[in-house]
């Protein structure tokens, strides 16, 4: 029988983006939300044993200690793990707050680094907060020059986030993680050449719409998916894909995941028809983030 690091081995590559850093990060991750201890650690070896080599975590999600069982014994360089902090609201808390939810993210992952630590969110109402996002953002470079995260970024940011930080920030963030789906179009709020403009690298969660099965199973991805022999959430993640942004799911079924992982690949592509048709989709809407709105 083979053994588990050999089917690792031998499974196909799955594409990779470069960050403003230079790192490398694999174009879709296996996420842990919702999950309780046991289901993170079954879906983190479950996902590593069907190719993927990116775990999505959060410290708010209260399973990082089970999410570190599933990548235990894995050798550190054959995947990329990346996790979230909370956001903070008072300035001269900020720093040493964020450092401690950083640190305990490393002790329940059981890890010396993470490869992209985000701040999960910015506060409500972030402009009167800004001297914390701005503290909050000074602790995240610290952690990246320790070397225990090799990239920093955040997550539902909106361009008065970014202006915030940007202020007084030494390093850009690497990433913005957002909500997009097929129905937002293809540059929601213009939050992608917003960060595109800035060297920022959007990520997308909830590629698969946020309690809608139109990007499921509806009759505009479905009616698509015929003509590749793929199913209608193929076709919603591959339309991502398409757009050159990366992408995290999440199932616990080994069929779901093995579809997704094989949405994100260059052995298609959809038709330019295709393409634009999904481009001008409006059903489900959506805001790239919960957080904030400009």
């Amino acid at each position: 029988m083979l053994s588990f690091y050999h089917v690792l081995s031998t499974l196909s590559a799955i594409p990779n983006v470069t960050l403003n850093n230079g790192v490398i990060m694999p174009m879709i991750s296996a996420g842990t939300w919702q999950y309780d201890g046991p289901t993170a650690e079954q879906v983190v070896k479950l996902a590593l044993s069907l190719g993927y080599n990116h775990i999505d975590a959060a410290n708010d999600y209260n399973n990082q200690v089970s999410v570190g069982a599933g990548l235990k014994g894995v050798p550190r360089s054959s995947y990329f793990l990346t996790t979230k902090i909370d956001s903070q609201q008072q300035s001269k808390t900020a720093y040493d707050a964020t450092m401690k939810d950083m640190e305990l993210s490393l002790t329940q992952l059981d890890l010396d680094y993470v490869d992209l630590m985000l701040i999960h969110f910015p506060p409500t109402g972030n402009d009167q907060y800004c001297a914390a996002m701005q503290e909050q953002w000074r602790a995240c470079e610290d952690f990246y020059k320790a070397g225990k995260a090799r990239s920093i970024g955040v997550s539902n940011y909106c361009p008065s986030s970014f202006e915030c930080i940007l202020k007084t920030a030494n390093i850009t963030p690497a990433v913005n993680q957002v909500e997009i789906h097929v129905g937002m179009g293809p540059d929601p709020g213009g939050i992608i050449s917003y960060c595109k403009g800035k060297g920022v690298q959007v990520q997308a969660y909830s590629p698969l719409g946020d309690g809608s099965s139109e990007p499921i199973s509806g009759d505009l991805v479905t009616g698509i998916g015929k003509a590749y022999n793929k199913t209608g959430a193929q076709v919603s993640l591959h339309w991502v894909y398409q757009h050159g942004i990366p992408l995290s799911t999440k199932s616990t079924n080994p069929q779901y995941l093995t579809d997704n992982k094989n949405a994100v690949s260059d052995d298609w592509k959809l038709s330019a028809q295709d393409f634009a048709t999904l481009d001008a989709a409006t059903s489900p809407s959506g805001h790239y983030s919960f957080k904030c709105t400009k």
